[in-house]
């Protein structure tokens, strides 16, 4: 029975040396993804709320337009906007996992790395659904297309 110290810390924590050197690569480049995931979220906030306050400012400026061309773009860039919050989710999930990974490698720690592997979990939990819901939409649009081409639609 293997002995446990204060703070979760086990002796050995029953991974091997080679375990740990694969488990060690994998965190950096866990970070360096996770950090130009928060780059691109940054970014995408910037650019939704640039198309949100500025797209319809530029299409009044333009030409005459109706109303729909600065609806559309406010649309457009609040589904930007909340698709970039989508991003987050998997980018921080990725990010902890590495943070507790490198943390409980180095100091041996097991409740860090069994915490590292949940938000691995979660990570990888939150983007099979949402490729789940992608692909549901994408029936949704073929199903809708082929009724609509059926139904003489498409003229």
């Amino acid at each position: 029975m293997e002995q446990h110290l204060p703070g979760g810390i086990i002796p050995s924590s029953g991974l091997n040396e080679n375990s740990k050197i694969y488990l060690g690569q994998t965190v950096r480049w866990t970070n360096f993804l996770a950090i130009l995931g928060f780059i691109s979220i940054g970014l995408m906030l910037f650019f939704s709320l640039l198309i949100i306050l500025g797209g319809g400012i530029m299409m009044n400026r333009l030409s005459e337009v109706s109303s729909f061309g600065t609806i559309g773009y406010t649309l457009f860039g609040v589904l930007y906007l909340g698709i970039s919050i989508l991003y987050f989710f998997p980018v921080f999930y990725l990010y902890k996992f590495g943070r507790l990974m490198k943390s409980g490698l180095l100091t041996e720690n097991e409740v860090q790395i069994t915490e590292a592997f949940r938000y691995q979990r979660n990570m990888y939990r939150f983007m099979g659904i949402m490729a789940l819901i992608v692909i549901g939409i994408y029936i949704l649009i073929f199903v809708f297309g082929a009724l609509g081409a059926a139904s003489g639609g498409f003229r």
